[in-house]
């Protein structure tokens, strides 16, 4: 279903995972993204200093069920191999982003501090559409205060994703120049115990 192309190991299993998706799968992306007809919204801050945080960047939902089956039967191998055994339940609706010059979203998490609905979301995907912009580039904190450098940034080739625990901060960085257009998903399951 994917090709592993990095694995960072910590104590409790990865930090994060890297895969490509294959042909097959881009088509079902494809496929979800030509078929719907997206109301375009400005992205959000949810749970943030909004005086410290900062998004511009336009979203849309995608609500495609082929795609969500596709990303819940990777998201299972996934959460296996990484060694995070997580019990994922479902997933929310994925969002299209679409940051043009300037496009931005700061530090944040996106876990939320309470269940929601009796969940929590537990890992998150970000999935590269394409790779024909400046800038943009996908940071995410996985060393240690002591650290003088406390992330590792990612500008992947269209059709790569990374999935992560979804209370590990990250942030995308200002577009210098085009479009950059990403899926996101968040996995959720039942609070820890």
């Amino acid at each position: 279903m994917e090709e592993v192309s990095k694995w960072i190991l910590m104590n409790y299993g990865l930090y994060y995972k890297q895969v490509s998706f294959n042909r097959q799968s881009m088509q079902v992306v494809n496929t979800a993204l030509s078929g719907n007809n997206f109301k375009w919204e400005e992205g959000k801050l949810f749970n943030q200093d909004k005086q410290e945080a900062k998004r511009k960047s336009k979203i849309a939902w995608v609500k495609d069920e082929q795609l969500y089956l596709l990303l819940l039967r990777m998201v299972k191998s996934i959460n296996r191999d990484a060694g995070w055994n997580f019990k994922i339940g479902g997933i929310e609706p994925v969002q299209y982003g679409y940051y043009d010059v300037g496009g931005t979203y700061s530090w944040h998490v996106d876990q939320h501090p309470k269940p929601v609905r009796g969940n929590v979301r537990k890992i998150s995907m970000s999935l590269f559409l394409n790779d024909d912009y400046e800038g943009g580039e996908f940071d995410l904190e996985l060393y240690s205060p002591a650290e003088e450098k406390r992330y590792r940034t990612f500008k992947l080739p269209a059709g790569s994703a990374i999935f992560f625990q979804s209370d590990q901060w990250h942030r995308v960085r200002p577009v210098s120049s085009g479009v950059r257009k990403s899926l996101v998903a968040w996995f959720y399951g039942p609070p820890y115990v």
